[in-house]
């Protein structure tokens, strides 16, 4: 079972939503974003979740420092809502960090827990 540390704002709402598109399949921890960033650094978590008001400045820059730039995106941006073959493009590539706005969760979550399943 994979496991995703969600940090940033909106956490429960975003473990939320991820429970109700994919029951079960995944473990699911609210974590600050250093710890979160820490433990798919250390192999402890496959995935880092972070949302802010941007999706990618405080979402995403503990990631970027704890992780790497390479391995880390943003999926939805004020305005550009995630879409679904650029998120399959970043995770073919390898990318374990995605923020996300907070004005995007209810979009953009269903989006990438389709192609973390």
């Amino acid at each position: 079972m994979k496991k995703i540390g969600i940090a940033g704002l909106q956490r429960e709402s975003i473990r939320d939503m991820i429970e109700k598109q994919a029951p079960g399949k995944f473990e699911l921890y609210i974590m600050s974003d250093i710890d979160a960033a820490t433990g798919v650094k250390n192999n402890q978590l496959d995935y880092y979740i972070g949302a802010c008001n941007t999706g990618a400045g405080a979402a995403l820059s503990m990631a970027i420092a704890i992780i790497g730039f390479t391995r880390s995106c943003t999926i939805a941006r004020p305005g550009v809502q995630a879409k679904a073959d650029q998120i399959s493009r970043w995770v073919a590539e390898g990318k374990v960090a995605f923020g996300l706005s907070v004005e995007h969760v209810e979009h953009a979550i269903p989006l990438l827990v389709a192609e973390l399943d």
